[in-house]
């Protein structure tokens, strides 16, 4: 998928907007990245379609079709959805552009602050959870509870998220596997190459050998 930054202002849930044409799933599952996308999708003969991706926890692969084009909002990690009316709003539009969706988004998506702030701090400082509650102000139970409840996962959840994300980003200027895993915060190799297994089904040395899983891991996404 290529990824385009847009010229029309963003409402603040929104990270960034990508398009897509041609053959979809052809080049394998889609990563885990952290963030949800408003995905309108056109294919020749059929209708318009709206739908908002799912938070995925393991690799997912796309239905194999030809679209005639993709646009994809994606939505910062974190971003609450109200999805039902949301995708009421858009059902209801007799034409609509890049703008009239943003609008939309702004109305049926939020932000909270205490979740980006925890989320930015989980990812940025790389820390143990109880270490990032304290960089936070807050105690470890008020950190797990403020995001189960907005994101629906744990602070475990995103540290490996955010642990695999970093790992598969810098992965090309892995020389010795063993120091690349203590480096990206795993125990030791065969802990690292079970979290690549766990997250993108393949092995370190197999995820460095695929273009498109580099490519993804360099995407506008968590961590």
């Amino acid at each position: 998928m290529q990824h385009n930054q847009t010229a029309i202002s963003l409402p603040e849930t929104l990270a960034q907007v990508w398009h897509h044409s041609g053959q979809l799933g052809a080049s394998g599952p889609i990563l885990p990245d952290g963030c949800r996308d408003l995905i309108v999708t056109e294919v020749e003969g059929q209708r318009l379609s709206w739908q908002v991706s799912k938070l995925f926890d393991e690799p997912h692969q796309p239905e194999r079709i030809t679209v005639k084009r993709m646009i994809g909002f994606r939505l910062k990690p974190g971003a609450q959805v109200n999805e039902p009316a949301l995708l009421a709003a858009l059902n209801g539009l007799k034409s609509w552009d890049q703008a009239s969706i943003c609008e939309r988004l702004a109305e049926h998506t939020n932000l909270n602050n205490r979740v980006s702030e925890a989320l930015g701090c989980i990812a940025e400082e790389q820390l143990p959870i109880a270490a990032s509650a304290g960089a936070l102000g807050v105690t470890l139970k008020t950190l797990q509870r403020t995001l189960a409840r907005h994101t629906n996962r744990s602070p475990v959840y995103w540290r490996q998220l955010a642990r695999i994300r970093k790992a598969a980003r810098h992965i090309e200027a892995a020389e010795n596997w063993a120091d690349f895993a203590l480096d990206n915060g795993f125990s030791d190799q065969a802990h690292m190459t079970r979290e690549f297994q766990r997250w993108f089904g393949t092995s370190p040395m197999q995820f460095a050998a695929n273009t498109g899983f580099k490519q993804q891991a360099q995407s506008v996404a968590f961590g």
